[in-house]
């Protein structure tokens, strides 16, 4: 069986340490757009990317994700850098420091662990080097 993907849509995290995650988001993007109380939404490119706090929706309230990643593209390889330097400074982790490499495409990427270790990847396609 085959699928077409057009994209990730909607990820969204539940998270125990709510109010840190928040903060952590919020000094890299801004201010959510969707600022409920119990909902935190930002809108990133095509798509949002959403936190609840954990205890939501039958979530165990005890417990952050595991193994949870996800990737922005962004549209400049300098942004990478920018967008890396920006989660380090407001309390990120470094997985991965930016480098040009190839994954499926040649691109700039770095991935940091926000403070409740959701992996963040960060690329930019860009022209390969002959």
């Amino acid at each position: 069986m085959s699928y077409t993907f057009k994209g990730l849509r909607y990820p969204s995290f539940y998270v125990k340490d709510y109010e840190l995650t928040v903060a952590f988001y919020t000094k890299v993007l801004g201010p959510p757009q969707n600022d409920q109380e119990r909902i935190k939404g930002w809108f990133i490119g095509d798509s949002w990317l959403t936190l609840f706090p954990a205890g939501d929706l039958g979530h165990d309230p005890d417990a952050n994700p595991r193994n949870a990643e996800f990737a922005v593209e962004v549209a400049l390889p300098e942004e990478v850098d920018q967008l890396y330097e920006a989660m380090l400074a407001a309390g990120g982790t470094t997985c991965m420091p930016p480098e040009d490499t190839q994954m499926y495409e040649a691109m700039r990427f770095c991935a940091v662990d926000d403070p409740v270790s959701i992996r963040i990847d960060v690329f930019c396609l860009i022209q390969k080097k002959d």
